[in-house]
């Protein structure tokens, strides 16, 4: 018969645990980023040089903040590929996003989603809670995740997002955008919630460490993310239209992380 430990050694053996594994950890970190779709300025084969004026990210990998601190805006970098290099996709398509080889922190949270109008409304497509990045490296060693677009997405120029909260190790917040377009419907909405931003300066809800199933992982507060509709202006004719793809049109507060 199998004897059942007592919570308390549990708990003990997983903070030996999560010791050896922070105390092990190299002083040049090896986090991990976006890399299929290409996450803007990504150095990776196959991806689009940056924008005119821009330079490529070979800190892509790298957190945006903490629980202490922001670094970075949520896309990292503020000017997107132009129209011709993005990568398309058909509404409802499976993207199989990748995700350079690099320290996972035991998994995590994470979170993808669309936005219309330049990064300023996000609804979420998919999350992911506790058991992103556990899963096996390919052989390219690269980390893969299916993330299914909506069947309804109106066509447009769109910016796509992940955002991950690790589950051990410092405590950070990781997001990458990629550029690409979504050939769909002519106009039209998408409906969801809004992105929980967590770790991500003082202001913004704290994740403590969650090496394993007996720590809390502030699962509950995704059920608490506000309610998005995104609405999306169709174009004369249906076509795409490289400068404009539309207005997102949602309460601004579901939208935006506290800055300080």
């Amino acid at each position: 018969m199998a004897t059942r430990l007592p919570k308390a050694l549990l708990t003990t053996l997983a903070l030996l645990l999560l010791f050896a594994t922070t105390a092990t950890r190299p002083t040049v970190h090896a986090h991990t980023g976006l890399s299929t779709p290409c996450g803007r300025y990504q150095s990776a084969a196959g991806c689009p040089p940056p924008p005119p004026g821009q330079a490529i990210d070979y800190d892509i990998n790298s957190p945006i903040g903490s629980n202490l601190k922001i670094n970075q805006t949520l896309c990292k970098s503020s000017i997107p590929y132009p129209f011709e290099s993005r990568t398309v996709y058909k509404a409802g398509d499976t993207i199989q996003t990748a995700y350079s080889l690099g320290s996972t922190h035991g998994g995590g949270h994470c979170q993808w989603a669309l936005s219309y109008d330049g990064e300023k409304t996000w609804v979420v497509i998919q999350t992911e809670i506790r058991t992103c990045l556990q899963t096996t490296p390919d052989m390219q060693g690269s980390y893969r995740i299916p993330v299914k677009l909506p069947a309804d997405a109106p066509s447009g120029n769109v910016t796509f997002m992940w955002l991950w909260i690790n589950a051990i190790g410092d405590r950070e917040l990781y997001s990458n955008c990629a550029d690409i377009r979504i050939e769909g419907r002519n106009g039209g909405s998408v409906q969801g919630v809004a992105p929980l931003i967590a770790n991500y300066g003082p202001s913004n809800p704290h994740f403590p460490e969650f090496p394993t199933a007996e720590f809390p992982d502030g699962h509950e507060l995704f059920a608490t993310r506000q309610q998005v509709t995104i609405m999306v202006k169709g174009s004369e004719g249906g076509a795409v239209d490289p400068s404009q793809s539309g207005v997102a049109l949602s309460p601004k507060a579901a939208n935006q992380p506290n800055s300080a």
